[in-house]
């Protein structure tokens, strides 16, 4: 598969599981009580480990978007779907657009990244107002490296090189907790940790 239709699987089977859920079983009446269908964002930070740390040094930052869809009642067993995307290194060099006069400079900027999508399952208790959880799943990881070239004084970029392109797959094992608040309890703050394993990328 190409990243783009790994990325559309994900978000298909998100959707299609919960408008399956929003229906009663003998009629096509929707429920009224809250969905089963929830969403989640969160701002990343990343550590390389393995052979990856040996090449690269730095962390790397970038976000997560994740869906979810409660099997039970309870929300005990869910099924998680996730697509981000993270930058872990840069380079900017400066060069004259014409190296005669040397009077407009433009900006060369090379950008190492990152992107992912996995399914799998989640299990999630509550103990009291903190709900911790664990899931596992199985995906992808697609590094990408690309050059682009604007004016220093311009935020517009008018060309634009992939230099290396490669993904591989990928199981993830993550865990980390909810707590509630608002008036409802529709809001949850999110923190938690994920471990990729990923296989042989050039």
């Amino acid at each position: 598969f190409t990243r783009s239709s790994i990325l559309a699987a994900l978000i298909g089977v998100a959707v299609a599981s919960a408008t399956a859920g929003a229906q009663h079983r003998g009629g096509h009446r929707w429920e009224t009580g809250p969905s089963r269908f929830s969403i989640e964002g969160d701002l990343l930070v990343a550590q390389p480990k393995g052979e990856f740390a040996t090449e690269i040094d730095t962390q790397g930052f970038g976000g997560n978007a994740g869906a979810l869809f409660r099997i039970d009642k309870e929300g005990v067993f869910s099924i998680r779907a996730d697509i981000g995307g993270m930058q872990y290194g840069s380079e900017t060099i400066h060069a004259p657009f014409l190296p005669v006069t040397g009077r407009v400079a433009l900006d060369v900027e090379t950008t190492n990244q990152v992107f992912w999508g996995a399914i799998g399952p989640q299990i999630t208790a509550s103990v009291g107002r903190v709900q911790p959880y664990l899931n596992a799943g199985i995906g992808f990881l697609d590094f990408v490296t690309q050059t682009s070239v604007r004016g220093s004084d311009s935020d517009y970029e008018f060309a634009n090189t992939t230099n290396q392109d490669d993904a591989t797959s990928a199981y993830t094992f993550g865990g980390g907790v909810y707590i509630p608040f608002g008036i409802t309890n529709e809001w949850k703050f999110h923190a938690g940790a994920r471990y990729f394993y990923g296989g042989q990328a050039s």
